[in-house]
């Protein structure tokens, strides 16, 4: 795409170029051009979504204990989830007059430190417990960003999975632990990057597998180690032997495969019939440009989450399923459409800078409202006096180059460590606040409590006698933060022969979600050096680089191939072009 432009970014400096297509797109929102990078732009948006930093405080209104994601220091109104969702109150009772002569967003800031506060956002879940950003699900505990799940536990952006622990962004899986990115698979643990497979521990990017062990690349394959071809009895053997029903047994076989990953050839992207995309963890995409997780989209930019039938989505993380036409926001929910720069507002249209807002459409500048139409400010006006005074805060903003830029990270009713920023953009404490934005000191979780060492407790879950788990305190062996096993997860431990994590659930979710990589791309050339080793898949020649089981389409040189790719330059893994990887694999 050719820029047009090159411009500086108002909070990083660095320079981004905004193209052709890109004051297209601008230009059918009605938005000015951004000030700031994609990259900080990002950055904004996630200042202002706190998933799993949850704390205890009383709800402000029945006075009973909730658990919330906001600490019990903050100003705001805090609401349990019965009482926020109640019908005898109206947020309209908090409406303010539009001030031409103050700025935009000093006015939304006033009324957004006013309206009561949700203490955890979900919908519709049945038997299910400190839920967030959820919605559909059913005897559920600790999900967060996931909806049309059963019988799942600590678990991140999972959609209609059952019995799985410490999963994330999967989709139709049953019995699954531990495990990232996979999709119809059953039983599998430690998997990434995995379809269709079934019965597996430790795979990477396999395609219907079933009964394999420290695998990477496979397709169609059974009764495989570390991609060697081994009778059921071996297999059954070899899986005895590495006793993955303990701890050490688990942290040997991770150290192991970790090892044997990084000599195999990885893809440029996890991208699937993904035509004319870049980006990372594509499927059945089509013209969407620097976008991850991303699946049945089309003709989105710069965004996360797009998927089921997403369609002109810039700037945005988590759509919704049929999300059209949204700018610059994030969690929109099913079937919002033609929204700017809006934060949770689910099942939406024709909305603008409006927070946490449910089945409303035309309305400005609005919070807490449901079901509700020409608002601005939370004011009620008629159509005719809703689109007057809508044109004259547009036209106001323009004026300062502001209209479709974020809320200010000033805004936002969290600290930048207890937000999901910080699992993208990490940044200390004195470099959040010089950047604007805010921190929190309060603490959250208790440390030094655990009443039950790990020195106590048996390496194999086999020998593990103790039913009253759910009664005994833990405690993280990286943070130190203590955390409980539940009676349904330890019921899960035991039926998959799992030992008891020594991670905190935080922690696991971290290990998780650092291995997917950033969300960001750099061009690199193809690692493919051309040479042609044995059929044994895996080899490794004596400098370590892989070497080809076939001919690949460039002879015997190097590959010519360039891609952007989520793959760092410095990063030690071996990067092929789609071409060299698929004549590997298949």
């Amino acid at each position: 795409m050719p820029a047009v432009d090159r411009k500086d970014c108002a909070q990083c400096k660095s320079g981004f170029s905004v193209g052709a297509e890109d004051v297209a797109l601008y230009k059918k929102f009605g938005v000015c051009v951004p000030k700031l990078c994609p990259r900080c732009r990002a950055q904004r948006r996630l200042a202002f979504r706190n998933e799993r930093s949850f704390y205890k405080r009383p709800c402000d209104k029945c006075k009973k204990d909730v658990v919330s994601m906001y600490s019990p220091n903050k100003p705001y109104t805090v609401w349990c989830h019965d009482c926020w969702f109640a019908d005898d109150w109206d947020p309209r009772d908090f409406g303010k007059n539009y001030d031409s002569a103050r700025p935009f967003f000093e006015q939304f800031r006033e009324l957004w430190e006013k309206v009561p506060k949700v203490a955890l956002i979900h919908v519709r879940s049945v038997n299910s417990e400190y839920l967030n950003i959820c919605a559909d699900n059913k005897n559920c505990y600790m999900i967060v960003e996931s909806s049309n799940n059963e019988d799942s536990i600590h678990c991140y952006w999972i959609q209609k999975t059952r019995e799985c622990v410490d999963t994330s962004f999967s989709h139709e899986c049953e019995r699954c632990y531990d495990s990232d990115d996979i999709y119809n698979c059953y039983q599998v643990r430690y998997g990434k990057g995995c379809h269709d497979c079934r019965d597996s521990y430790f795979l990477f990017d396999c395609r219907n597998c079933s009964d394999c062990i420290g695998c990477v690349n496979l397709r169609n394959k059974q009764y495989c180690i570390f991609n060697r071809q081994a009778t059921k009895e071996e297999y059954r053997k070899f899986l005895d032997e590495a006793r993955l029903d303990t701890h050490a047994g688990v942290e040997k076989l991770r150290a192991q495969f970790a090892e044997f990953r990084l000599r195999q050839p990885h893809k440029y992207a996890e991208a699937v019939n993904a035509v004319n995309c870049t980006g990372n963890y594509l499927k059945d995409a089509k013209n969407c440009r620097d976008c991850f997780h991303t699946y049945e989209a089309e003709d989105c930019r710069y965004s996360v989450h797009a998927w089921r039938d997403a369609k002109d989505c810039i700037d945005c993380d988590t759509t919704g399923r049929g999300v059209q036409m949204v700018y610059n926001s994030h969690n929109t929910g099913i079937s919002a459409s033609n929204c700017i720069c809006c934060a949770l507002c689910w099942g939406n249209s024709f909305m603008t800078y409006c927070a946490y807002c449910y089945d409303s459409q035309e309305c400005f500048g609005s919070t807490g409202l449901r079901k509700r139409q020409y608002c601005i400010l939370n004011r009620q006006y008629t159509k005719e006096e809703y689109e007057a005074l809508k044109k004259k805060i547009i036209e106001d903003m323009r004026r300062d180059g502001l209209y479709g830029e974020y809320f200010p990270p000033a805004l936002s009713t969290f600290g930048y460590n207890e937000a999901c920023v910080q699992e993208q953009f990490q940044l200390v404490k004195e470099d959040a606040l010089r950047q604007g934005f805010k921190w929190e000191e309060h603490p959250r979780g208790t440390y030094g409590k655990e009443t039950l060492a790990w020195s106590a407790i048996p390496d194999s879950i086999r020998d593990f006698k103790t039913e009253d788990i759910n009664k005994e305190i833990l405690a993280c062996t990286s943070c130190t933060k203590n955390y409980r096993v539940i009676p349904d997860e330890l019921a899960f431990y035991r039926k998959l022969d799992i030992p008891l994590p020594r991670l905190c659930p935080d922690c696991r979710h971290i290990r998780r979600f650092t291995a997917r990589g950033p969300n960001s791309v750099w061009q690199r050339a193809c690692g493919c050096a051309g040479s042609t080793g044995s059929p044994q898949a895996g080899a490794a020649s004596e400098n370590g680089a892989y070497k080809n089981t076939v001919a690949h389409f460039h002879g015997g040189g190097k590959c010519p191939s360039e891609f952007a790719t989520s793959y760092a330059p410095e990063r030690p893994e071996i990067v092929y072009c789609e071409s060299c990887y698929n004549a590997e694999i298949v």
